[in-house]
Parts: structure tokens; sequence; C-alpha cells
């Protein structure tokens, strides 16, 4: 999966065919997958040549059949639905680090949401349920709200987000004091004594750092020894950052009209 993944961006950066013709080469590679991760790359590597589909390489048919496949797998109300949300909304893959898929696949959603767009397509067909592309939108929203705070914990999972975010980390230069506060000598047992195991907020605030995220129950329990869910990490706030850019180019979005997920797709006030 990295390999057409890197061939995908170098063939879209350099418009180079040697790129593409080895996509084409190894396309039995590629195959129908619900989620996206560092781990799995397939979907992200359909989403960018479904683009080059739309733009006149017909024989790229197969990684927009894939992608598509890929978008009705999350989609609340499809008929070939294989990601299921929790009560409060949130699609939920696997428990340990579960927001690393959700900003992830929102990621994917809302590239292959703006091709449609931009390609005059007015949706996709995920059996009986057709989803516009402003639809596919609106549900990325909506995971982008339950991170920020529109979720049953009225807490954002985004660290110095709101009045409300976790605050035992499981981030060693976060739990630990700084240099400057403690500067005499910690000995080798003493981190995890005196801080790992710790009740108190960590002392060094990671703000903008985004947590594994809520379990199947819409619960989170905010300890630091619970790593599955009070870890960050880069793959998270890397994803989320290319699900958030999509949503403020101004594109109006179309309410899904589904009891099971959360239709609110107001952002969460920045304060």
């Amino acid at each position: 999966d990295e390999l057409l993944w890197s061939a995908a961006w170098l063939y879209k950066a350099s418009r180079d065919e040697k790129y593409l013709n080895y996509v084409l080469s190894n396309q039995g590679w590629s195959q129908a997958v619900s989620e996206f991760s560092w781990d799995n790359k397939f979907a992200g590597a359909q989403a960018l040549l479904a683009k080059e589909f739309y733009g006149g390489k017909k024989d790229l048919s197969k990684y927009k059949t894939d992608v598509e496949s890929f978008i009705c797998a999350l989609m609340p109300g499809s008929s070939s639905l294989q990601i299921q949300t929790t009560a409060g909304g949130l699609l939920y893959i696997r428990d340990s680090s579960n927001l690393q898929y959700v900003t992830s696949s929102c990621m994917v959603l809302s590239v292959y949401s703006k091709t449609l767009m931009t390609s005059n397509i007015d949706g996709i067909q995920c059996g009986s349920a057709h989803f516009s592309a402003s639809q596919i939108k609106s549900f990325v929203k909506s995971q982008v709200n339950y991170i920020l705070g529109n979720n049953p914990m009225k807490m954002s999972y985004m660290v110095g987000f709101g009045s409300k975010y976790p605050m035992q980390l499981h981030h060693r230069g976060s739990s630990i004091p700084s240099i400057h506060s403690h500067p005499s000598r910690v000995g080798c047992n003493d981190g995890y004594s005196s801080y790992y195991s710790s009740n108190n907020p960590n002392p060094n605030q990671h703000v903008g750092a985004i947590v594994g995220g809520p379990d199947s129950s819409d619960h989170f329990n905010d300890q630091r020894s619970d790593y599955s869910h009070s870890e960050p990490t880069t793959y998270i706030n890397a994803a989320f950052v290319g699900a958030v850019a999509a949503l403020l180019d101004g594109t109006k979005q179309e309410p899904l009209q589904l009891l099971q997920i959360n239709t609110t797709i107001n952002m969460v006030d920045y304060m």
C-alpha cells in the first residue's frame, strides 16, 4: 500500500507517466477497504487516483470504484455500511486510539467530496442510498464537531480547546515537569512513581494534541495509564488538519437526515 500511495503522489507532483504506469501495472494490489491509517493507505491512494479518473484517466476506474466502496462502508444509512457509529455519533473502528481512524477517514471523505463537487458529480450510490457531496462533507463536519466538544462527555478531545479537555495525557514530555520548574535531579524510578502514577493534571499542557478518544460507549476515562484513549499521536493530528482544512472552503453542506447520527453541523465555538 505504501508503494501505491507513494507512486500516486509522485505522479500528482511530477506528472511523470512512469509513476502512473507503476500504479497501473500493480493495480491488483489495491483493494476495497473500510479504514485509512498509517498501516493501510489504500483508501488515500484510491482517492488521489479517482481524481485523475475524473480528469480524463478512464483507465483508473477501479480506484473510483474502490474509494466509493470505502465511503459507502462509513456513511450512516448506507446499505453497504461496515463501520458503526457510537450512540453519540462517532465513527468507531477499534478501541485503541480510535480517533486516528476517525480523522484519517474524514480526510479522505473531505478530499473525495471536493473531487465530486469540482467534477460536477451529484454524489455516489451506496446500494439503495444516495449521498451527495455536500452530505458527505456534512458527515465529516459532524465528526470534527464531536472531537471538538459536541459529544456526550461535553468535552473537547483536543488539549487546550474549549473549557473541558483531557488533563492526564499519556505523554512523557507533558507529564514530567520542565527543568525550569524542577531543576533538581529526578531519579530513575521517580518519574514513574511521582508523575506517571499521579492523579494530578499534567504539569506541561500539550496544547493542540488530540488524544485517542472515547470508548464505544462515548465515555472517556481521563487517566494517564489508559494509553489506548489518553495518548496523543502525530497521525491523529495530521489527518485532523486535512479534514478541517477542507471544511474552511466556504462550501455549503447539506445536512444528513439520519436519526442515528448527530446532525448538528455548526462548528464548536473557538473560545
